[in-house]
């Protein structure tokens, strides 16, 4: 019976004892911590150690400074950088306002009370007048006033660094608020790219990916200067991962949407090369690889072979996009230096030399999921953070397989 007193008189004691502990425990110093313990293991970091060392460093005094959960957010993401490896990345473990949580009134309002709701910062411009500032920019500059769906946001550098912020000015989504901080855009590389840190637009999962600005166009996310404007960019077809079409009598067509290498979609794309084998009769041969995310060997492979074979005595056109990605690029970088083929439309992502391979972590906060990668492709080191070229950069306002079909007939 004391004993029970005892322990009943200790464990409110206890329990502030181990709330405290935790809190310790649980800043954004600890988390960077512990991602450095993962980062020393990857290849990136072998090949990138001083630039890393320095990076480390900087972000480790930064983090004793900070109590917000989207800072810690942008300084994990930015210390990711020095290790020239773009498959890295951080994101959220909270997924977010899903499509079920939206279509449920009630789970909807209880995302609103929800840590990650309120996550993102809310800027004290007045938004008015940013937006009147901003709509004077020129196309061709980064800052200005960007549009997509029912969003309109405002980028415009930072007051003390070289990145830029986007800002929420008019949404009629149900989880964006205006005057919301949607995005930090950092830019790194030795070419336009941006690291762009925030939320998913559809859910407000916190996500990092490459982004470029090009003609007024985040070539990722789709946002634009000019909306009424077609973005002539990104794939056609967005339904279909593998298409044919025979355009005229010595043209056909091939839309590859993925090279993935698991099942169910691997076996979708092994029957659609079993298709194409000894099946590729005409001179000229359009391979559409706009929007192809990548996946392995094991699935390109198979076409790589076809076309070899078909570029002995026939032509070959390959159409990629910022957003042609990984192993995509490699794809089309094993087939750019044959003499019968060609490569049209915008630099690729630049995301080619590493792999992931079982290698995510969480953090220890529980907030945070590490991307890393475990394996180096060398012969694809110089495409990292810089992309493939085309032969010929085609202008966005016209459509791409067009412009293509156009180029054979005046040869």
């Amino acid at each position: 019976m004391k004993k029970n007193s005892i322990l009943s008189f200790l464990m409110p004691f206890l329990l502030i004892q181990c709330s405290i502990s935790q809190s310790d425990i649980c800043n954004c110093k600890t988390e960077v911590e512990f991602l450095h313990k993962k980062i020393k293991k990857t290849p990136s970091y072998k090949a990138n150690k001083a630039q890393y060392k320095k990076a480390y460093e900087a972000s480790l005094k930064k983090a004793e400074l900070l109590s917000s959960d989207y800072q810690c957010f942008v300084l994990l993401n930015k210390l990711l950088i020095s290790l020239n490896d773009n498959h890295s990345k951080i994101y959220g473990i909270d997924k977010g306002a899903t499509a079920a949580i939206k279509t449920n009134d009630k789970d909807l309002e209880t995302f609103k009370k929800s840590k990650l709701y309120n996550t993102y910062p809310v800027v004290s411009i007045d938004i008015d007048s940013l937006q009147t500032a901003l709509s004077k920019k020129s196309p061709d500059d980064i800052e200005g006033v960007y549009s997509i769906e029912s969003m309109t946001i405002g980028v415009y550098r930072h007051s003390t660094s070289a990145d830029y912020q986007a800002v929420i000015m008019s949404t009629d989504s149900d989880i964006w608020r205006r005057g919301e901080l949607i995005y930090t855009l950092i830019p790194f590389g030795k070419r336009d790219y941006l690291l762009s840190i925030g939320g998913s637009t559809n859910s407000k999962r916190l996500i990092a990916y490459t982004e470029r600005i090009k003609d007024g166009t985040f070539l990722t996310m789709g946002f634009q200067k000019q909306e009424t404007s077609i973005n002539h960019s990104r794939a056609p077809y967005a339904d279909t991962t593998y298409f044919r079409e025979e355009l005229s009598d010595d043209i056909t067509y091939l839309k590859i949407g993925s090279f993935s290498g698991m099942y169910p979609k691997l076996s979708d794309a092994e029957d659609f090369y079993a298709s194409l084998k000894d099946n590729l009769k005409k001179e000229h041969l359009i391979i559409d690889i706009r929007d192809n995310g990548g996946g392995g060997n094991r699935n390109s492979d198979i076409l790589l072979k076809i076309i070899k074979d078909y570029l002995k005595d026939n032509n070959v056109y390959i159409i990629t996009n910022h957003r042609t990605i990984s192993n995509a690029e490699m794809f089309a970088y094993k087939l750019k230096d044959n003499k019968n083929s060609v490569l049209f439309g915008h630099r690729t992502n630049g995301c080619a030399a590493y792999e992931v391979k079982n290698s995510n972590y969480n953090l220890p906060c529980g907030k945070f999921l590490t991307v890393l990668t475990s394996k180096k492709h060398p012969k694809f080191l110089d495409l990292e953070s810089v992309g493939l070229d085309p032969d010929w950069v085609l202008n966005m306002d016209t459509d791409w397989v067009e412009q293509v079909v156009s180029y054979i007939e005046n040869q």
